[in-house]
């Protein structure tokens, strides 16, 4: 029983981080912040280095109580790697969060902004999460 609500706890910090990182980026990109320099992108990066910490320890131990739960397919060990690397990828892009895009004009200076590719990859992340869901569910069932 304690077991089953700490993993609940622990799926619920990594769901939270995981908002934080997608929809609190998505008002970075969507609503005219400032310059980098200003309080509200100052705390915003703040929560996301704490975010990156619940994320990253979260994910490991959900990673680990699913791989050591069940006998799970290829496919799953390599969505997972690719969604690893997407996270690490974007952990890389928080550090631009709130700066000055890089040169461009149209579409190539909206995806230079770090807020562009952190919401992309996020989504993707989330895509495939629902996918790795999907093939744990399934393995478990048979």
């Amino acid at each position: 029983m304690l077991g089953e609500v700490l993993l609940g706890g622990v799926r619920l910090a990594h769901a939270l981080a995981a908002a934080l990182w997608v929809g609190g980026t998505l008002v970075f990109a969507v609503l005219p912040i400032g310059s980098g320099t200003s309080s509200v992108v100052q705390w915003y990066r703040q929560a996301l280095r704490a975010g990156i910490g619940i994320f990253v320890v979260s994910g490991a131990l959900l990673a680990v109580e699913r791989l050591g739960s069940a006998p799970l397919p290829p496919t799953y060990f390599a969505l997972l790697l690719v969604k690893i690397a997407l996270g690490i990828w974007m952990f890389a892009l928080a550090r631009r969060i709130g700066l000055a895009p890089r040169g461009g004009a149209g579409w190539t200076a909206q995806w230079g902004r770090a807020e562009v590719r952190v919401i992309a990859l996020g989504v993707a992340v989330y895509a495939l999460a629902i996918a790795l869901r999907s093939i744990y569910e399934s393995a478990i069932r048979t």
